[in-house]
């Protein structure tokens, strides 16, 4: 799962609320990959690679686990 986040996840209490969403996500088997979106609009091939690299080294786990 891919989020980029915006301006609204600055706020003091979204920090805690993210990190309890991406806790339930993960439980359920979900990877969750966040970006702030000022760095997708400065650097949108910097974050495709780093999306191209997690689901490789998802999929290279999954193999290895007997999933894929």
């Amino acid at each position: 799962m891919i989020e980029i986040d915006g301006d609204t996840h600055a706020a003091p209490d979204q920090g805690a609320y993210d990190s309890t969403r991406t806790a339930w996500l993960e439980k359920r088997g979900y990877k969750v990959i966040r970006f702030q979106a000022g760095k997708v609009d400065r650097n949108l091939e910097g974050v495709l690679e780093a999306i191209r690299r997690a689901c490789e080294a998802r999929t290279a786990g999954g193999r290895e686990e007997g999933r894929g």
